[in-house]
């Protein structure tokens, strides 16, 4: 794997690292700043991703990002010299632009650091299919919880 390809984005989210996570730095999206602070490498990544959705509270809604490199990292097992061994690869499934799915507005960016401010032509529907987006989101979602 050729790691040239890789860039930096802003990483944060809406609640605090667990305990079980090896991230010990809290980057809460609520302090979000586009400082150096929030920079991460992204050596899996080609794009960055940022996704606005609606936290539910007792007192009504809010809106919040979470910030990030986008899940681009495929791992499959290949028989080599008589062994299973794993072979990583970057695969390419997202376009650049916003797409809106259920609650959430994902936006997926080329250039390092490219995930930093809200804008309104965010929300803006793009010419990725709603459907091949739910389903590259979930096998990524799927490859994540096999690889811990």
């Amino acid at each position: 794997m050729d790691n040239v390809s890789a860039i930096k984005c802003y990483h944060c989210t809406v609640a605090p690292p667990s305990r079980h996570q090896n991230n010990t730095k809290t980057q809460l999206c609520s302090k979000f700043d586009e400082s150096s602070y929030y920079e991460v490498d992204c050596p899996w990544s080609t794009m960055c991703m940022k996704r606005i959705f609606k936290l539910k509270l007792l007192k009504g809604e809010q809106e919040t990002v979470s910030r990030g490199c986008a899940q681009q990292k495929n791992t499959e097992q290949v028989y080599k010299s008589g062994a299973w061994t794993p072979q990583h690869n970057i695969e390419e499934p997202y376009t650049e632009g916003c797409q809106t799915i259920d609650d959430s507005t994902y936006c997926f960016c080329r250039g390092s650091l490219c995930n930093s401010a809200t804008k309104t032509s965010d929300r803006g529907n793009y010419h990725a299919d709603a459907m091949a987006v739910i389903f590259v989101f979930n096998v990524m979602k799927y490859i994540r919880t096999i690889e811990h």
